[in-house]
């Protein structure tokens, strides 16, 4: 044979018979177990040096192939942690995200509690207002009614002054009665002031009467007094009764939710077991269906079968009948181990192997060698395309690698601006993004936001203003991670009230010292935020021009 060079006869070397040979234009003869060189004329010469080289060759590539299984191994083996790394982190990822949904859970209970907690406290602090002022009501009722009893006290004084008096009085009279005639003016005068005296003593009567009354009525205001101050103390110290009466509630709910769960859980096994034995016997009826559709195959087979024999054996009749022998006389002459069937074998392994031999084809050894070398350049392209395969793999492999890190380290940096932003933006509360699904590359992404003072289940829940705010909070979160030379805003001011448009201006103020910012708006307060002013105006019908204010300047000339 003939080769080009040395490294197509050393791969032709492998198909060569013991009685072929490749020789190439270089004068290089190969046998299939030697090699002869010519060398400056010595047929001889290098062939032992060449030899030790190949040997030599062939240690270090078999030292090669070692370290090539061993690194293979080793890189299977880095491969294998890192698919386990990347399921953990998975894994962590999913965990952290539960963490986040319990956490938003807890605080939205955290801020119902501390709601709750804020209006006992509130209802304590009035009940104690209550309290403190039926206390000094107590004490004002206490002190009239100390005053009365003084008062009281010297009523009873005065009166037995006066008793005592009416005594010495009343001699007197006896006395003046003997001297009535002698002293009528003396005694006029003095029944005069007996008759005042008689008044006063009525009117202290009726004073100590209506005094009487007036202590009831206090006595009976001391007892509503005390009883409401009762009423107050024993309401002020079951102030946390309800909260108590609540968390036995919801303990009692909690008891119940687990006994409804595991109900569930009872539930569900029996539905699971009901579900394996309907498959079982979905699985037993397609067994039944099965054998009857076999039987009937076998019957109708059986059906076909006596058919074709029946069909087989009037075709016989009519043959032994036109060949006109008599099938007892060859039935007799058949030996004792004749056999229809083996007969019928041997027939159609004959005509089988007649077909498969054919014509004899004087060109197949023309195609074999084409069909060899159509095969060997399929091989080399399959080769090819195999290797360019298993490169767009690693290629594919690295991308989802990369995309996978760097799509991680977006979205935190994002998540890490928006819990900066949002904050500033509403002045409090809190937000972040989310991950919507378990694989990195192909999960959503959710916007998880709750103003100060809102438990929103939805970001529907919100109102025009907030979701601007919302909105504007992600984008500046976004525009941060690359930001532009300039950034334009095409009134986002318009659905926000005026305390909100304050914190939107003191946000863009102050990422204006990294970012030229031009925005469109008709809000006075964000105008005043900018350094250039540029309007449209229709100064006549169909024309209009473009009017440009220099704040600084104008401010100048304005001081000027």
């Amino acid at each position: 044979r003939l080769a080009e060079n040395l490294p197509d006869a050393l791969k032709l070397r492998r198909e060569l018979a013991n009685d072929e040979s490749v020789i190439t234009r270089s004068g290089e003869w190969i046998g299939r177990d030697w090699l002869r060189v010519n060398r400056g004329g010595d047929p001889h010469s290098g062939v032992i040096e060449r030899e030790q080289r190949l040997k030599q060759l062939r240690s270090a590539l078999a030292q090669s192939e070692e370290n090539v299984r061993d690194t293979e191994a080793r890189l299977a083996a880095c491969r294998e942690e890192l698919a386990l790394a990347e399921r953990e982190r998975d894994l962590a990822q999913s965990r952290i995200q539960g963490a986040h949904r319990d956490h938003a859970d807890l605080l939205g209970q955290l801020e119902g509690e501390r709601a709750r907690a804020q209006e006992s406290t509130i209802r304590r602090e009035r009940l104690e207002e209550e309290a403190a002022e039926v206390t000094r009501e107590a004490g004002l009722a206490q002190d009239a009614l100390a005053r009365a009893r003084a008062e009281l006290d010297r009523g009873l004084v005065e009166l037995d002054a006066l008793d005592s008096r009416r005594s010495g009085l009343e001699a007197e009279r006896d006395d003046c009665r003997e001297e009535v005639q002698l002293a009528r003016a003396r005694w006029q005068a003095a029944q005069l002031a007996s008759r005042d005296l008689l008044i006063r003593i009525e009117s202290r009567r009726s004073s100590e009467s209506s005094t009487g009354v007036g202590l009831k009525r206090m006595a009976d205001q001391r007892l509503q007094t005390q009883a409401r101050r009762d009423e107050l103390e024993a309401t002020l110290a079951s102030g946390d009764q309800p909260i108590h009466e609540l968390e036995g509630r919801l303990e009692d709910f909690l008891a119940r939710r687990l006994e409804v769960e595991s109900e569930l859980a009872a539930e569900r096994r029996a539905l699971e077991e009901a579900d394996s034995a309907l498959r079982a016997l979905d699985e037993k009826r397609l067994d039944a269906e099965t054998r009857v559709n076999t039987a009937r195959a076998g019957v109708e087979q059986a059906r076909m079968l006596a058919q074709e024999s029946r069909v087989r054996r009037e075709g016989l009749i009519e043959q032994f009948a036109a060949t006109r022998f008599d099938l007892a006389e060859i039935l007799a002459g058949l030996a004792a181990d004749a056999a229809v069937t083996a007969w019928e074998e041997s027939l159609n392994t004959a005509r089988a192997d007649l077909e498969k031999l054919g014509q004899v084809n004087l060109a197949a050894i023309d195609e074999l060698k084409e069909c060899s070398e159509r095969k060997e350049y399929l091989d080399r392209q399959f080769a090819d395309v195999t290797a360019a395969l298993t490169t767009l793999e690693e290629a594919m492999r690295k991308i989802d690698k990369e995309t996978r890190t760097r799509f991680e380290d977006t979205f935190n940096r994002i998540n890490a601006g928006l819990k900066d932003k949002f904050p500033k933006l509403f002045g409090g509360g809190h937000a972040y993004l989310e991950l919507v699904g378990d694989d990195v590359l192909e999960a959503g992404v959710a916007v998880m936001a709750r103003p100060p003072g809102k438990r929103n289940s939805s970001i529907h829940q919100l109102s025009g203003g907030e979701k601007a705010l919302t909105a504007v909070a992600l984008v500046f979160s976004i525009f941060d991670l690359n930001p532009a030379p300039f950034c334009l805003l095409d009134e986002v001011d318009a659905p926000l009230d005026e305390h909100n448009v304050g914190r939107f201006c003191d946000i863009v103020r102050q990422m204006s010292e990294r970012v030229q910012f031009i925005f469109i708006t008709h809000n006075k307060a964000t105008m005043e935020l900018a350094s250039q002013l540029l309007g449209v105006t229709m100064h006549e019908p169909g024309c209009s021009r473009l009017v440009s204010v220099d704040v600084d300047e104008a401010v100048r000339m304005a001081t000027a």
